[in-house]
């Protein structure tokens, strides 16, 4: 089982779920989700990122002591915490970003992120090194509420687009919130280059974890 770990605080619960149920639709991952404590607007700025590290690493060191899952991932574009994760558990730790990243570069040569700040997640940009091509988003999106505003997708289409025009030959999602409007089914529709969702590659990572651990050699 997947311990998914969500950094915006919420007791709505179909909003807690949305990243699990997308898993269990995508590619059937079994999941529990939790999320962290006293941070309602989640990950937004460097200050609210350090805040949250000792929470993130908290909440992954009670899902594998209470919860037996056999890999954790960190459910945010900017990775938070994810290597004092790994420091402090046992299993595998995946986070959004890099998840996202390595998917990108399996499909494309040239990466084209797309997202709502004016910023990269700085581990998501590593992972891609020389895959990085282009960086986009726009000025009427800047939150995530504004991704349920009327004419988001087509607005977020044409950025994509412009990503396309310049020379990516992949569209990589930098905003988790992309997973929760749907915006890959619609970008599929009419773009012509491979979308890369963040929380899609968080269940593709995980269901390659458990292929290799399934084949294992057994002791005897």
């Amino acid at each position: 089982m997947l311990g998914i770990i969500r950094v915006l605080t919420t007791k709505e619960e179909s909003v807690l779920q949305e990243h699990g149920n997308k898993m269990k639709e995508y590619a059937g991952v079994e999941s529990i989700t939790k999320c962290i404590q006293d941070q309602p607007n989640g990950i937004y700025n460097n200050e609210s990122e350090q805040i949250a590290i000792s929470k993130i690493v908290e909440l992954a060191k009670k899902m594998e002591e209470e919860f037996n899952v056999d890999a954790i991932t960190i459910s945010c574009a900017a990775d938070p915490a994810i290597d004092e994760s790994r420091a402090v558990v046992n299993v595998p730790v995946l986070g959004a970003g890099v998840c996202g990243a390595h998917t990108a570069c399996m499909v494309g040569n040239r990466v084209g992120i797309i997202g709502i700040t004016d910023f990269i997640p700085g581990r998501m940009l590593k992972e891609l090194g020389e895959h990085y091509h282009s960086h986009a988003y726009s000025e009427k999106l800047r939150k995530t509420t504004d991704l349920f505003k009327e004419g988001a997708k087509e607005e977020l289409l044409k950025v994509a687009q412009g990503l396309i025009d310049s020379g990516a030959d992949v569209i990589l999602f930098a905003c988790t919130g992309f997973s929760t409007i749907r915006l890959k089914d619609y970008f599929v529709k009419h773009l012509s280059v491979p979308v890369v969702d963040l929380v899609e590659a968080q269940a593709i990572a995980y269901q390659l974890i458990r292929k290799e651990t399934r084949n294992e050699p057994k002791n005897v």
